[in-house]
């Protein structure tokens, strides 16, 4: 099959036997490889065994064809074209953004969901790669076409089961894309929760049977919540994107909020309620703690189906640790301290309120660290966000008078540089992200003498230490390559090393050579994984002290292990895209593919 170049045409009387059974070829690896690496981790965009039976009788789309191609492309080990694998996954997507808006198959009266599938994939590729407004129109039709599919509400129960679960799935995945990539300052969500009618994404991941619940049923405001139910892990990250969504519209996009957040009844003590209450039941829907009696299994005896569901435990953990650092940025509490006035906010409140966010910060950055050391790579490119994120509030207390958090905070930053670092291989952001998190540490000791206060002084930021502040917090703005932190000099005038105590532990400047030497070990030392794969959880953080102010934070701030509920062990098959390639996988011939599917 070829594609017109003249006129962006599907000729199908252009297709030789040659280039099909070629093409074919390609694109049956392309699916190997993406159902292994991609499919439910996180996103759920089909249903496996109904893709594969299409795909069997070439009921495929073309533009979904070269979507997932495109999309698979990331996570080959084909060493002909490593050094340029970008090019290549943009040729792809290209032509496959062509046919969506230009052919029968994609916009013009069609009835399927195979549209929503291609924009879903051809937008990551765009946010991924630093075209951002490419990806905001594409999430932008996505979610209209799937509305006007309705697939926001519960597919009717004269559809089969398989479909329902895919209609669920994909509306439900796009809504994780849609709440990603508006973690950002003024960049509201597509779909609002309220319009939201249909159940929750029913995965069967928990080992139970689970309960049908929507996201509004699972997150009732008020009196007693059920934490015995069973909405599955994939559920349970919905809810918990739900409260990052309203986490990132409380902390970043109302600034002029008058609200005192340390008041009972608050937003803010209402998420912190919400999100705790999603931690006690993804511990209990884990596939760790409902499957103790089984026998550990090795890697060769790991199925697809439990890739998956480690997937969705490791986004849960995630996203609660990264709500909770959004919930308590010393650079946003300063904020909402600003607009709400601190003058009776109880003694203790800020103070606790950091103390969380920095142990919130190391458990996120020890979870996907690691997962990576066990042989998991996390793979969604959200995840170089969140250490991002979770390493500029362990930059800030790099210059603490407590020796041991300091410590720790060195060894946290050289671990999410080190993540950040390794994962750029994947993902192009990652870079942005790397150089970023770099410049913010080399300046961390200014931000910590004014946001570190009892009063912070947001105010004396200057205006590019203010973007810089905004811009690490703002995953919108670590998509852009050219994004204007890049212009900020490294070495900026403000040290104010007069501020600085006299035993400070970091320099006004860090010396991040420092960070990689062997004498400053890293408090988060990743073992390599025993012969099970086995992968854990959890981190055995620095102790903190305890404020004498007693509230909803003591018991996370004092306990010295904060979540000790998941220090869970589940074996996890290697799928490292990185390896070596297996010299008896079928290769890609890239360019004589692409060129024969465009000529």
């Amino acid at each position: 099959m070829a594609i017109s170049t003249s006129n962006n045409y599907i000729d199908p009387r252009q297709r030789s036997a040659s280039t099909a059974s070629s093409s074919d070829t390609v694109f049956q690896e392309a699916c190997e490889i993406y159902f292994r690496h991609c499919h439910n981790k996180p996103y759920g965009f089909f249903h496996a065994d109904l893709f594969h039976q299409k795909a069997a009788r070439n009921q495929i789309p073309l533009h979904l064809r070269l979507a997932l191609i495109a999309t698979a492309t990331r996570y080959s080990s084909c060493s002909q074209w490593r050094d340029r694998k970008q090019s290549t996954i943009d040729g792809y997507a290209r032509c496959s953004w062509e046919l969506i808006v230009s052919s029968q198959d994609g916009l013009d009266g069609s009835d399927d969901m195979t549209t929503i599938q291609s924009l879903a994939l051809l937008a990551v590729i765009d946010a991924t790669a630093g075209r951002r407004r490419g990806a905001w129109v594409k999430i932008g039709m996505a979610v209209r076409i799937s509305q006007d599919l309705q697939l926001m509400l519960e597919p009717s129960s004269h559809l089969p089961a398989w479909e329902r679960d895919e209609r669920r799935n994909l509306f439900w995945s796009l809504y994780l894309l849609d709440r990603f990539v508006c973690c950002s300052f003024q960049r509201p969500p597509a779909i609002k929760d309220t319009d939201c009618l249909l159940n929750l994404p029913s995965y069967g991941d928990s080992g139970k049977r689970e309960r049908a619940l929507t996201l509004k049923g699972l997150l009732l405001k008020g009196g007693a919540r059920d934490t015995s139910v069973q909405p599955g892990m994939f559920g349970i990250s919905i809810a918990l994107v739900s409260v990052l969504g309203r986490t990132i519209r409380y902390m970043m996009n109302a600034e002029n909020d008058t609200e005192k957040p340390w008041r009972s009844g608050s937003e803010y003590q209402r998420i912190y309620r919400d999100l705790e209450y999603l931690k006690v039941l993804a511990v209990n829907n884990s596939p760790a703690s409902t499957n103790r009696a089984q026998q550990p299994r090795t890697r060769s005896q790991m199925q697809d189906c439990d890739r998956e569901r480690v997937a969705h435990m490791v986004l849960a953990h995630t996203l609660y640790h990264l709500a909770h650092c959004i919930l308590s940025h010393p650079y946003l509490l300063g904020l909402k301290m600003r607009s709400a006035g601190s003058a009776h906010a109880p003694r203790g409140w800020l103070k606790d309120s950091r103390a969380v966010c920095v142990v919130h910060a190391g458990a996120l950055i020890t979870v996907l660290v690691e997962a990576k050391a066990a042989g998991y790579m996390p793979l969604p490119s959200v995840y170089s966000y969140c250490i991002l994120v979770a390493g500029t509030i362990q930059a800030l207390h790099l210059a603490s008078d407590d020796a041991p958090l300091s410590q720790s905070s060195a060894g946290y930053l050289k671990a999410s540089l080190d993540y950040l670092g390794d994962i750029s291989e994947l993902w192009t952001n990652a870079h942005v992200m790397v150089n970023a998190l770099k410049l913010f540490s080399h300046q961390c000791t200014r931000y910590s003498t004014l946001l570190l206060r009892d009063h912070p002084l947001v105010d004396e930021l200057t205006p590019t230490e203010t973007a810089i502040c905004r811009s690490v917090l703002d995953y919108w703005a670590m998509m852009d390559p050219q994004t204007p932190a890049f212009a900020f000099d490294h070495h900026p005038q403000h040290n104010h090393q007069q501020d600085k105590p006299a035993n400070s532990k970091a320099d006004a400047d860090v010396d991040l050579e420092l960070l990689d030497s062997s004498d400053r070990q890293s408090s988060l030392s990743p073992s390599t994984p025993d012969s099970a794969g086995v992968i854990t959880l959890g981190v055995a953080m620095p102790q903190m002290p305890v404020s004498e102010h007693k509230g909803l934070y003591d018991a996370v701030v004092s306990d010295p292990d904060p979540d000790p509920d998941i220090l869970i062990q589940w074996p996890v098959s290697p799928m490292s895209p990185l390896l070596v390639e297996d010299e008896s996988s079928p290769r890609w011939d890239w360019d004589s593919e692409l060129n024969a599917m465009i000529d």
